[in-house]
């Protein structure tokens, strides 16, 4: 018996889930139990606390209110995380950095005066504030091509005269530039500095410390561990700036930024480069010539490292030390991963000494249907790119987990956050199956709040009994353990491997680099399987906890991972330790495909096609339907989602891993469906309405015998029934009132087409009866559209509840000869009778049952 399949029949999954639980202070701990209960009931086995913010954390109030929460997670056989500071985004060090100002981050800044020589004795103004440091004086003759600079700087610096500078100059017209050190150039002034030690340092004495003095017996047993969320470089503008790309785009090479910096930078630098990097600095903005390229490189590598090194690390071994895990995520949004400001300059560095992968999903990230089109939303100035957030977001956070040393394949991503309260179940089931079949595993709801309503970036889950949505919630937590749980322990299976583009677009400003978001697409829409992966990968010496590429009769292999194919985005230049790792893998015998920034997307798949046996192809071409496929010892398990939100998909999926006749597995989770399928010569059909999805597993030590075999839906007359229809608010949803009576089914609507009703929320009871003899032999119903959760009854037997189309029930085990009576509660969104900021964004789903109802048999 597979032990997978068993564990999902019999309901003994393990826990996937760990949604984040706010806690706001005050005397809100009295209603700790019952919210804990609530997240229990859920389905989710472990949550987050976070202080949202919390009026007392880390002091006695909030070790009283730990203890509660730990006593109630304890009794219920639950794990508990914790959010590592007293705000978002993580740094702020419960605000200890104010009484060390020591510890403050500093940024390498710069002043500069265009001078015409040729002077003696020339002077200019030292202008600095209070505290600053000066670093530097060095002059850079202008060619008069735009702000570019050449030639090899003059050292300026004998002539330093307190707040003067006393120089000579050639003839020419020259830059003078003034380097120096400052603490002004950050978004928030009291945040730790993550390139030092000591800094971070004061986050673990005043956050990680005191829960374990409190806590200590709970750490590696209730307590699993913290979760960062979001911390960064933090540096900002401080000179003149006339390029501004947005705060996810601001990165090395950018007049007028201020540069995360300590003292040993430029020595680091000079060690990896073999020059004197202090006189070049102005090259970190300005172009100084053929040594820019270098430079810009030397200098985000030095600092990735120690991001990584001093924050990352010292936190994901504390815990380590401390029997517990570390996870989180950066700002990945529009590859913010790869710069400054917003993020940690490298995604797969700034995670490095988790235990986890992560990113996130909220703010309208990503919309159910809009995946060829750049869209609306809260994040990023309301201009969100599904070139990016459909494809490599999901792909970079399970990428990592493949190839992260300590993450053992574990991918966790924070999702439903601040979508509002127009965010129904339909929404939420496909963001999940999004993330699943994209290759992620843990999941972070966002989130569940003590306060309704709440503003603060809603929906919440469960709001006190008052959530409509919260049965359906809960079928989709309860799915989603299930579904993860098949994919555990096993290995993914990927056609090709896609170089991560941080360090050329370092190196190469104002596209000179191809983002990997342009070959991610363009496989993904083939269905060629990939993973995202680092330089790191391939150099020796980066110290980066990722495993070591090497060839494998003619495959690229990392960690447990093997690529038939290496595709190489555009770039004018890549670092040379790179190009040599990269050649010495071709004459290896793997292939490496280098892009060009004119190559087109037929081209690409035709060169990926001549050394790749698909893992998976489809008889049809279907960019929205996705795949992925893990493998074990004796298993194969796929995955396959209908990303389309309009259209039903109807396919063959030949198999590379199945050849011969054979059985499978298919998991039709919420549709409460497992039955066996035969499959042909390796060809699995694939029907799938929209929102749909399904697993398939095989075992060639077999199936479960006792599965009943997969048999089509077959469509069988309309349902003719008479409905009559009532309405409970959500402010008590069993106190249900008359709204209409004797209904035909051409008459079934959206409710809210009624402007009475456009603002009411909460459920509405659909009320019928059919004879048996009329429904064609059927033994199931299809609802058609419903808005938005349905729960039915047949007979008084409860048949479950549907979170999404397909709103398809069998009704054969309730079904009666002669009358039978038909309940169906439809439980609408919260975003009609609660206002929030954010559902501005989305359209409000339809309420109640809309149809056509229709019978099938099987």
């Amino acid at each position: 018996m597979n032990k997978r399949i068993d564990d999902v029949r019999n309901g003994r999954e393990d826990n996937y889930l760990l949604p984040f639980y706010w806690q706001h202070g005050g005397n809100q701990f009295e209603k700790i139990p019952e919210h804990i209960e609530r997240i229990y009931q859920s389905g989710c086995r472990a949550f987050c606390v976070e202080s949202r913010t919390h009026s007392d954390f880390c002091k006695d109030d909030w070790w009283h209110d730990m203890e509660i929460i730990i006593n109630e997670a304890k009794k219920r056989g639950m794990k508990v995380w914790i959010f590592d500071d007293d705000h978002y985004p993580t740094g702020h060090a419960a605000g200890a950095v104010k009484a060390h100002p020591e510890l403050r981050q500093i940024f390498l800044a710069e002043k500069h005066v265009d001078v015409i020589g040729p002077g003696k004795n020339m002077l200019l103004s030292i202008e600095l504030e209070n505290g600053e440091k000066l670093l530097g004086a060095y002059a850079f003759k202008r060619t008069g091509n735009d702000e570019e600079c050449i030639g090899e700087p003059l050292d300026l610096n004998s002539g330093v005269r307190g707040k003067f500078l006393k120089f000579d100059l050639p003839e020419g017209c020259w830059r003078v530039f003034f380097y120096y050190e400052t603490t002004r150039a950050c978004v928030r002034p009291d945040y730790i500095d993550m390139l030092r030690e000591e800094s971070v340092k004061l986050l673990v004495d005043t956050v990680y410390e005191p829960h374990y003095a409190h806590f200590s017996d709970e750490f590696g047993k209730t307590i699993a561990g913290f979760f960062s969320d979001e911390p960064c470089f933090g540096n900002n503008w401080i000179g003149p700036h006339h390029i501004d790309l947005g705060y996810y785009n601001r990165r090395v090479g950018m007049p007028g930024l201020g540069l995360p910096w300590r003292d040993d930078i430029p020595e680091i630098m000079g060690r990896d480069i073999g020059v004197d990097v202090l006189p070049l600095l102005s090259g970190l903005w300005y172009d100084i010539g053929e040594k820019t390229p270098m430079l810009r490189h030397a200098y985000m590598d030095t600092v990735t490292k120690l991001y990584r090194d001093c924050f990352t690390r010292q936190l994901g071994d504390w815990c380590e030390a401390h029997g517990v895990q570390y996870i989180g995520h950066i700002i990945e949004d529009m590859n913010a991963h790869g710069r400054l400001v917003a993020s940690g300059g490298h995604y797969f560095r700034s995670l490095d000494g988790q235990h986890m992968s992560g990113i996130d999903i909220v703010l309208h990230q990503i919309i159910p249907g809009m995946y060829d089109y750049i869209h609306t939303g809260w994040a990023f100035g309301s201009y969100l790119d599904p070139a990016f957030f459909d494809v490599s977001l999901a792909k970079l956070g399970a990428s990592l987990a493949h190839v992260g040393t300590q993450m053992e394949g574990r991918a966790m991503c924070e999702v439903f956050g601040a979508y509002g309260w127009a965010e129904g179940t339909p929404t939420m089931k496909w963001l999940i199956d999004y993330l699943l079949v994209r290759g992620i595993n843990r999941f972070i709801p966002h989130a569940f709040s003590p306060d309704f309503p709440d503003p603060d970036c809603p929906p919440h889950f469960g709001v006190n009994g008052l959530d409509p949505q919260f049965e359906g919630f809960t079928k989709i937590m309860n799915y989603t353990n299930k579904a993860a749980h098949l994919f555990e322990g096993l290995t993914h299976r990927a056609d090709a491997a896609v170089l991560y583009h941080g360090d050329a677009e370092w190196m190469n400003y104002d596209g000179g680099a191809m983002l990997t978001d342009v070959p991610a697409k363009i496989l993904f829409d083939e269905h060629i399987d990939f993973d995202i992966v680092p330089a790191d990968c391939f150099i020796d010496g980066t110290g980066s906890r990722v495993f070591k590429a090497c060839a494998k009769d003619g495959k690229l292999v990392i960690g447990r991972e093997t690529y038939s194919v290496l595709v190489i985005p555009a770039a004018v230049l890549l670092p040379e330790k790179l190009e040599k790792a990269l050649k010495d893998l071709e004459k290896e015998g793997v292939p490496v495909i280098r892009m060009a920034f004119d190559t087109k997307p037929e081209e690409l798949v035709s060169m990926v096609d001549r050394h790749v046996n698909r893992d998976v192809v489809l008889r049809d071409r279907l960019p929205k339907l996705r795949a992925i496929h893990f493998y074990g010892d004796s298993e194969d398990v796929y995955m396959f989602a209908n990303e389309s939100v309009t259209e039903t998909i109807d396919t063959l999926a030949s198999l590379a891993s199945v050849k011969e006749n054979t059985e499978c597995v298919i998991f039709d989770m919420l549709n409460d469906e497992t039955v066996r399928l035969p499959v042909r010569n390796g060809e699995l059909p694939v029907k799938l309405e929209p929102y749909q999805s399904f697993i398939a597993v095989f075992d060639k030590k077999g199936i479960p015998e006792d599965l009943p075999e997969f048999k089509a839906f077959n469509k069988c007359g309309d349902a003719n029934i008479v409905f009559d229809v009532e309405k409970a608010p959500y402010t008590d949803m069993t106190a249900f009132e008359p709204l209409a009576k004797g209904v035909p089914p051409e008459k079934l609507q959206d409710v809210t087409a009624s402007d009475d009703l456009i603002e009411f929320s909460g459920r509405y009871r659909y009320t019928g009866k059919f004879v048996s003899d009329e429904t064609g032999g059927a033994t199931g119903i299809d609802l058609g559209e419903a808005g938005v959760t349905t729960h039915m009854w047949l007979n008084g037997v409860d048949l479950g509840v549907r979170v999404c189309r397909p709103y398809r029930y069998d009704i054969s085990s309730a079904l009666r000869d002669g009358t039978n009576e038909l309940t169906i509660e439809v439980s609408n969104t919260l975003a009609n009778a609660v206002r929030d900021r954010f559902s501005q964004y989305l359209a409000i789903p339809a309420s109640g049952l809309i149809g056509p109802l229709t019978w099938f048999k099987r």
